[in-house]
């Protein structure tokens, strides 16, 4: 395998920019035109963004009509009435099996324990008064 090593020459007479013959007319010049491109490139930014804006609220607009208008279908009317039907049933099973398991486990509901806790307060609030008007 044989390995190829380039050198590479720094000779002083081959060091010149073209900058360095170029007449102050031409660089003055070149210095308008690259300001007049930087602007362009930002006025043409700016556009690109107001357009992406734009067709973005555009689309959203056309969206919104065709999820409008789809919703009147007769079709889609029943599918949404059947998958609030089918919501309502599995949120009712899944309350009866919850239920049956804290059942079976002889275990209180979240609900039933802050409605006891609800009642304990009251008294706790009634035996206090009762012992305050006792040591009166």
């Amino acid at each position: 395998m044989a390995t190829t090593k380039t050198t590479k020459t720094t000779d002083k007479s081959n060091d010149w920019s073209w900058e360095d013959f170029r007449p102050e007319w031409a660089n003055e010049g070149i210095g308008r035109i690259t300001t007049e491109l930087e602007k362009w490139t930002d006025e043409l930014q700016t556009r690109s963004e107001k357009f992406r804006t734009e067709s973005q609220k555009r689309i959203e607009k056309n969206v919104k009509q065709v999820q409008d208008e789809l919703r009147k279908v007769p079709a889609i009317k029943r599918a949404e009435e059947l998958r609030d039907e089918l919501q309502a049933r599995v949120e009712k099973n899944v309350d009866a099996s919850v239920d049956q398991i804290y059942t079976s486990l002889k275990l209180a509901r979240l609900d039933e324990v802050k409605k006891l806790e609800r009642k304990i307060a009251q008294l706790n609030k009634k035996l206090r008064t009762l012992e305050k008007a006792q040591a009166a």
